[in-house]
């Protein structure tokens, strides 16, 4: 495994993010934002010319994110703020809801961000191990 200077935050809100192209320079470390509408035609060109040096990295499915709610779930010891999590994550728009739901429980909202930053943390150093990748020290 190659050793990388990364900023695994950076990594870890490119894994959640939909709709954005992120990419990881294998030279600098540095996680790249791509953006259509605005597009650097210096960064483009060194992407076509040379493409081996990124690796394109894959938002997870929004699945994932649910998964992460489930787990959060379980941790909830609140009884009347876990029956409203599990009907929203049981319902239509179920993200939404379970983060509307949290606003009403300061606390619960405090634990969630944490709970979620940690197990986003965790996904990137799985995905860096899974590109064959480690973070240098």
């Amino acid at each position: 495994m190659r050793p990388l200077t990364i900023d695994l935050a950076e990594l870890a809100f490119a894994l959640n993010s939909e709709d954005l192209d992120h990419h990881l320079d294998l030279l600098s470390g540095k996680i790249i934002l791509l953006l259509a509408e605005d597009a650097d035609p210096e960064l483009e060109a060194l992407l076509r010319e040379e493409p081996e040096r990124f690796v394109a990295i894959e938002p997870l499915p929004a699945s994932a994110g649910l998964g992460l709610m489930q787990e959060f779930l379980q941790e909830v010891s609140h009884p009347q703020a876990y029956i409203a999590l599990e009907q929203a994550l049981a319902g239509r728009k179920a993200v939404r809801t379970f983060n509307h739901i949290l606003m009403g429980y300061p606390p619960l909202l405090q634990a969630w961000q944490d709970f979620e930053a940690a197990r986003l943390h965790e996904l990137a150093l799985d995905w860096l191990d899974e590109h064959e990748l480690q973070p240098a020290s």
